[in-house]
């Protein structure tokens, strides 16, 4: 049983319930930014468009290019210099910097302003209204490497200066847990773990799925032990394009199983773990050999299957089907791939509806 909390049903009933029953609906994060002026507005959005479904979290994240917004503001840090200049319109287009001679990072020139945003989160959700009990308030902690790597541009940079990044990171997450405690839940979100395997030739995976793996871990073994965490990876979505191609779930698979190795040594918890199973542009795959590394996942990972696609609904049920044979047991809750943030509004809303609708999809896979 996952520790995530629900918004409803309740434990039990989730024990007893039968496959369909027990899938959850997980947002991201990110919606278009024309609903993300208000917070209010923002997270009624998403109970608004889940009727009589479960939520992993009710998120609510600014603009969805605030990581970008918070790029851009380095230029405003006195030991940085810019290396590249760009508007961020895609990846080939993003700013980078390097360190200036005698000079050196402190954690608060990094400061994502999460604690900030999340008390003024907190505040809007006494204004909501829904019959069913609010899930936790999901905040969003880009990976430190990711943060390092989008900063200097090379991965060995990036683990230079990764200290100074995940002090920064820390330090919010701190902050929010000790003014909110369990009514939030963390999702760490990295596109750069699997972007650097799609990039490290397959005999040296199993050094490189390591030291990804140590670095997460150690993100999490840093934070407060009590926090509740999920862990997002990503293909990337800017400019609506991905980082990579998308060929199996191979890199997924070995670095889940290889974070599960690491948290089981510091006997921390394995968060849930959403997958993207298609990248936005494309399909969800239905040819079965796609899903096949799902096998050799460990049974105590539960997944968030980032299979919806509005634009392609027969292919997300057959992926569900398909996912859930594979992993012989039925996953923990369904999303979307990326978050909404550069999607229309009616994209987003045919997306949760779908999603809805795979929620409570009757499959063959045994009950949970």
């Amino acid at each position: 049983m996952s520790t995530l909390v629900f918004s409803h049903p309740s434990n039990d009933q989730l024990d007893n319930a039968s496959s369909e029953d027990v899938r959850a609906v997980h947002f991201v994060g990110s919606l278009p930014a024309t609903l993300t002026g208000d917070h209010r507005a923002t997270m009624q959005w998403f109970l608004d468009h889940t009727p009589n479904t479960a939520l992993t979290g009710l998120p609510c994240d600014p603009d969805p290019r605030w990581i970008i917004d918070w790029l851009d503001g380095l230029t405003a840090v006195d030991a940085l210099e810019p290396v590249r200049t760009g508007h961020s319109a895609d990846y080939d287009d993003m700013p980078t910097y390097r360190l200036k001679h005698g000079h050196w990072l402190e954690p608060d020139d990094l400061s994502l302003g999460r604690a900030a945003h999340t008390d003024a989160v907190m505040a809007a959700r006494a204004q909501l209204h829904d019959d069913r009990d609010f899930p936790p308030h999901q905040v969003s902690i880009p990976n430190p490497y990711d943060l390092s790597l989008f900063t200097f541009g090379s991965p060995g940079a990036a683990i230079t200066h990764l200290p100074v990044f995940r002090q920064a990171v820390l330090d919010d997450v701190h902050t929010i847990h000790h003014q909110h405690g369990h009514q939030v839940v963390f999702q760490l979100e990295t596109p750069a773990v699997l972007a650097t395997l799609d990039r490290t030739p397959r005999p040296l995976w199993p050094a490189a799925v390591r030291a990804l793996a140590k670095q997460v871990a150690r993100v999490f073994a840093d934070g407060p032990r009590e926090a509740t965490w999920r862990i997002h990876l990503c293909h990337g979505d800017l400019g609506n394009q991905p980082l990579f191609p998308l060929s199996d779930l191979v890199p997924a698979v070995q670095f889940l199983n290889a974070l599960h190795k690491q948290l089981q040594r510091l006997r921390i918890p394995m968060p849930p773990a959403h997958i993207p199973m298609c990248t936005g542009t494309d399909a969800p795959p239905t040819d079965p050999r796609f899903y096949r590394a799902l096998r050799h996942l460990r049974r105590d990972i539960d997944v968030i299957a980032g299979l919806v696609d509005e634009t392609h609904p027969k292919e997300s049920r057959t992926a569900l089907g398909l996912v859930e044979t594979e992993l012989d047991r039925p996953v923990l809750a369904v999303a979307a791939a990326c978050g909404h943030g550069r999607r229309t509004i009616p994209a987003s809303t045919a997306n949760a509806a779908l999603a809805c609708e795979l929620a409570h999809h009757t499959t063959d896979t045994p009950a949970r």
